[in-house]
């Protein structure tokens, strides 16, 4: 297994190193941060449905679709990238998909562990202190290579990130950055800026280098060489071209944005007789959470948000008659109901 250390790289190769060293068939832990923030989509992702891709190019901020799982993100020079490249066949890499996170978050929850930050791996592959988020993760094939990428975060900036992502509208953009901020932690939350300050870019690699030795065995240092780079120009070609980013998916109804792991923000429109109804809410493990439900015109219908509050969805279906108030006319269909609930 070969280690690429590589510290800040542009931004551009903080992504298609991993993408060529997958294309070649090479196994290796690359271990490297950007030069400059940008915003990076999930394989299956639209990026004209997730982005706010104006605000995008008015702030410079660079958009790439990367070839393995996950949700869209914004990434910066305070994250630190590891990105492992391993062949299906090697018999250090578990079949089971969650024993094969469990395995290499590992290394990550050990070095975070090493800092003092009581990270602890949360099935099926996320990282978190006290129920908050301190790891991004994504998973995917890319040619002949599996691929299991993440971060170490010193910091996240929370209202960029709402900011990239297409919101409805503003209300709905803050409560975004609000979840995000209870449900995601970083090193800088966890120790303070000055402890956090003190632990530089190079001894958070040395952590993760050492950490993932333990797991995969020895790590053999490595720099980019001639057929490295002309794969990762290849892949650049492919990946930094317009038409690469563009991934037509059919819209869904309202807009659903990740928090983290089982935490969504959503935003469902319903039409009734009184006019459209309009509900947010968080979705925390299939159950509905922080409900606001508003009409276009008239009083808001507090009494649907109480009796919705902290209901799973099969229970709102079942007890719909019960809670849908007189004066909206007809409940939905049941079934159509927990259907546009779900994330």
């Amino acid at each position: 297994m070969l280690l690429y250390d590589l510290g800040r790289v542009a931004w551009g190769h903080s992504q298609l190193i991993y993408h060529a060293l997958a294309e070649l068939g090479r196994e290796a832990l690359v271990l490297c941060a950007p030069d400059r923030p940008y915003v990076c989509l999930g394989y299956h992702q639209d990026a004209r449905l997730e982005l706010d891709l104006d605000y995008c190019r008015t702030a410079g901020l660079p958009v790439f679709r990367r070839e393995v799982g996950g949700g869209a993100v914004y990434l910066d020079p305070d994250q630190t990238f590891w990105q492992l490249v391993i062949r299906p066949d090697n018999p250090a890499a578990p079949r089971r998909r969650e024993a094969f996170y469990r395995k290499f978050l590992g290394p990550v929850a050990a070095t975070y562990r090493g800092l003092g930050v009581a990270a602890a791996f949360q099935p099926v592959n996320d990282l978190v202190v006290n129920g908050r988020k301190i790891c991004g993760t994504g998973a995917g094939e890319v040619g002949p290579s599996w691929v299991f990428v993440g971060n170490l975060m010193r910091r996240f900036d929370h209202a960029v990130m709402s900011r990239v992502c297409r919101c409805p509208d503003e209300p709905f953009r803050r409560r975004f950055a609000a979840a995000m901020a209870g449900h995601l932690t970083s090193l800088e939350q966890e120790l303070g800026a000055e402890r956090a300050a003190a632990i530089d870019d190079a001894q958070l690699r040395q952590a993760l280098a050492r950490e993932f030795a333990a797991v995969l065995g020895p790590l053999s240092p490595a720099r980019p060489d001639a057929e490295l780079w002309a794969a990762v120009e290849r892949q650049g070609r492919r990946m930094l071209a317009p038409e690469w980013l563009v991934f037509p998916r059919k819209p869904r109804p309202g807009r659903t944005v990740k928090v983290r792991a089982g935490v969504f923000l959503c935003r469902r429109e319903i039409d009734t007789i009184a006019g459209r109804l309009r509900l947010d809410y968080l979705l925390r493990d299939d159950r509905l959470t922080e409900v606001q439900a508003r009409m276009e015109a008239g009083p808001e219908p507090r009494a649907l948000a109480q009796a919705w509050e902290g209901r799973s969805i099969p229970e709102l279906a079942e007890g719909l008659a019960a809670t849908w108030p007189a004066g909206l006319g007809p409940a939905p269909e049941s079934a159509a109901l927990a259907r546009l609930l779900a994330a």
